[in-house]
């Protein structure tokens, strides 16, 4: 879930006060890992080479 939405549900004016309740697992973290990388690569991947 996204932590603004969380934020917001909680009622909390700074999303540092949020950030105390929240604690991501390991698989969302290596997931966006996985994510940032891949379209990293396609990005680079698609840029036209330069003469």
């Amino acid at each position: 879930m996204d932590l603004v939405a969380i934020q917001q549900m909680l009622g909390h004016w700074h999303v540092g006060t949020t950030m105390r309740y929240v604690t991501p697992s390991a698989t969302f973290i290596e997931d966006a890992y996985r994510r940032a990388t891949s379209n990293t690569l396609a990005a680079l991947s698609e840029e036209p080479e330069l003469s």
